[in-house]
């Protein structure tokens, strides 16, 4: 017999009479819409993958169910056999039509390659009907038959592959039939499907997994309890990492930015910095680990040796990481609950440096406004007291102002804003850290600072190692930035603070990159013009001076303007002016005669170079002139030698 005379009745019976002794199977018919809407069900109660392998198997036991039954019958050649298959696809109704496109089977040898095209199937259709359309291959039933008929006619293990599906879009589906061996390891992640389920062994283990869950949801909600306690408290950042460690009994360390601890428990004293510099070590090799952590989003695990593992979560503040929570393993690894903890852990942190923010920026926007209010005058001294007394600042005398600017001007004044609060921030603790009492605020842009040189000779130090430690300390923070700094002179009143005011920001004025700490004592006549309002009258003057020395001398780079401010420095003493500029007295000569005759005038006489020293100096004062300042005092040296 051949495939194309094969029919249903020959194998199964459609009668209704029964009978025990009929060795014909009785068949049920089932319309598609049932077996779609059966399959709507199995999705929604197990899901797309159950489902996938409840009718793979299905389809497999009813391809080798056939397959059984076929075998006993007579064909003309064993090959027929492979055309059965096909044909007991469309008897029994899953596909109205199969296009053969590769017979081929080494029965002797194990050997198969089958390939067909599917037209109609009805499990492609009643899927789109249900769920629309498919970016996976939907005919699991029929691949499932195909494997099961095709292992069984042949002796060994053949499946069946759906390599285009009308589900997904194609006009038909085609599938592609081999041996395990066949395949290559292209099916390996198909074979799962093929093994039945153990529902009642995967309930007990979904079982156990709930209870660990539950476990570690009742873990982590007394961990988040006890910190919140230790929060709403107002406790430090040490009974955080305590609370923590009580908790997990596993060590914590809280880190800033630089991986420099700032609070441990679970760990020796001792230990601890030699544990945060074995991780820097690591950190500089691992560069790659370095870029992640400045970008961490979430808990990550690092292993660093094997006796020392970390799981890190960053520490976030005003949207920016400001530090990092880790706990440290030894031999062990984290659990899935650690990272849940370690987060809840580094939300407090973040409460925690977010609740010290707002109280350190509440006090310095009251000390802010008290200095703006002594500098406007608008409040008496006996208030001035009260308002001193209340916020902690000591009124003890003498006292003198600080100005702090920048010489790179910020982008916008938002930025500016941004910035200057973060520097008053960083120099209040930079105060408090020395014991200094002092008031802080902005003004005009610049950052302006009150208070007691008594204080400083308590501590050892006078003005001027004072700003230089100040701004070294300001540029260790902000390395991008050239800061400069203006020093008022100092007085017994704090009624006179609008004064110092003026004073800092006339010497803040003069600061450049030559000289960025300038004391409004250093400045004498000049300071005094550096606090007129209406500077025209001197500008006009200066131009009518020198305004035709300094635009000829614009080719030649200030050469001509340069050597007459450093020979009226030394004294127009030609000698000394040589050795300061490392010149030639000849050179220096002619330089001298050829502004004598630009300027028209004697630059010898006392009256001449007096005024156009000042001149000079104002001009470069007013950054118009760009001349370094510090040669000034090498002439002194110089002067001093002689």
């Amino acid at each position: 017999m051949r495939a194309d005379e094969l029919d249903l009745t020959r194998i199964y019976k459609f009668s209704t009479l029964h009978n025990p002794n009929d060795p014909q199977e009785r068949v049920v018919t089932v319309p598609t819409a049932a077996l779609g809407m059966l399959r709507h069900e199995l999705i929604e109660t197990l899901g797309i993958e159950r489902t996938k392998g409840f009718l793979l198997r299905h389809g497999w036991h009813c391809g080798v169910n056939d397959a059984q039954k076929v075998l006993e019958m007579d064909w003309d050649s064993k090959k027929e056999l492979l055309f059965v298959g096909p044909k007991m696809h469309t008897l029994h109704g899953y596909l109205e039509e199969v296009d053969v496109l590769v017979a081929e089977a080494d029965f002797s040898n194990g050997r198969m390659h089958h390939e067909a095209i599917w037209k109609n199937s009805y499990e492609a259709e009643e899927h789109l009907k249900r769920f629309g359309p498919s970016d996976q291959p939907v005919c699991h039933t029929l691949v499932g038959y195909a494997s099961g008929y095709l292992s069984t006619i042949l002796g060994k293990k053949v499946i069946a592959k759906e390599i285009k599906c009308k589900a997904m879009g194609y006009e038909h589906c085609h599938a592609v039939c081999r041996t395990v061996e066949e395949w290559n390891g292209e099916i390996d992640d198909e074979l799962k499907y093929y093994k039945a389920d153990n529902i009642i062994g995967e309930l007990d283990e979904t079982f156990k997994k709930l209870k660990i869950e539950r476990d570690n949801l009742s873990k982590a909600y007394e961990v988040q309890q006890k910190l919140m306690e230790e929060v709403l408290k107002e406790n430090d950042l040490s009974s955080i990492t305590n609370a923590l460690h009580q908790i997990t009994k596993i060590p914590v360390f809280i880190e800033d930015v630089n991986f420099n601890p700032i609070a441990v428990a679970g760990c020796p004293e001792q230990d601890a910095p030699f544990s945060s510099e074995s991780f820097k070590k690591w950190i500089h090799k691992k560069k790659k680990h370095f870029k992640d952590l400045k970008t961490l989003k979430q808990a990550l695990f690092l292993e660093i040796s094997p006796t020392h593992k970390r799981l890190m979560t960053p520490i976030y503040l005003d949207r920016k990481i400001v530090g990092y929570c880790s706990f440290l393993y030894q031999e062990t690894a984290p659990q899935e609950v650690d990272k849940l903890i370690i987060q809840h852990g580094a939300l407090a942190c973040s409460l925690y440096l977010l609740n010290e923010r707002t109280r350190f920026n509440t006090e310095q926007r009251i000390k802010g406004n008290f200095l703006d209010d002594i500098l406007s005058k608008q409040i008496s001294f006996e208030e001035m007291t009260k308002r001193a007394y209340y916020i902690g600042f000591q009124l003890n005398d003498p006292y003198f102002m600080i100005a702090i600017d920048t010489l790179l001007q910020k982008p916008s004044v938002k930025e500016e804003l941004e910035f200057n609060d973060d520097l008053i921030n960083d120099i209040s603790i930079f105060m408090k850290n020395r014991g200094l009492n002092a008031l802080l605020g902005q003004k005009s842009g610049k950052v302006i600072v009150l208070l007691s040189e008594c204080l400083l000779l308590k501590n050892k130090m006078n003005k001027e190692n004072f700003c230089k430690a100040l701004i070294d300390y300001c540029s260790s923070k902000y390395p991008q930035y050239l800061f400069k700094v203006g020093i008022s002179s100092s007085t017994h009143s704090i009624e006179e603070a609008s004064q110092l005011y003026e004073e800092c920001l006339s010497a803040l004025k003069v600061a450049n990159r030559h000289q960025r700490i300038v004391f409004f004592d250093s400045l004498g006549i000049e300071g005094i013009m550096f606090q007129m309002k209406n500077i025209s009258p001197i500008q006009k003057f200066i131009r009518k001076k020198l305004g035709k020395l300094i635009e000829e001398d614009k080719s030649r780079d200030m050469e001509f303007t340069k050597t007459l401010y450093y020979y009226l420095s030394n004294g127009c003493n030609v000698h000394k002016t040589a050795r300061a500029m490392n010149f030639s007295i000849s050179g220096l000569r002619y330089r001298l005669q050829k502004i004598n005759e630009i300027l028209q005038m004697d630059i010898n006489l006392p009256s001449v170079s007096y005024q156009m020293y000042l001149s000079l100096r104002l001009l470069i004062y007013w950054g118009e002139l760009d001349i370094d300042l510090d040669l000034t005092f090498a002439e002194k040296e110089l002067v001093e030698d002689d």
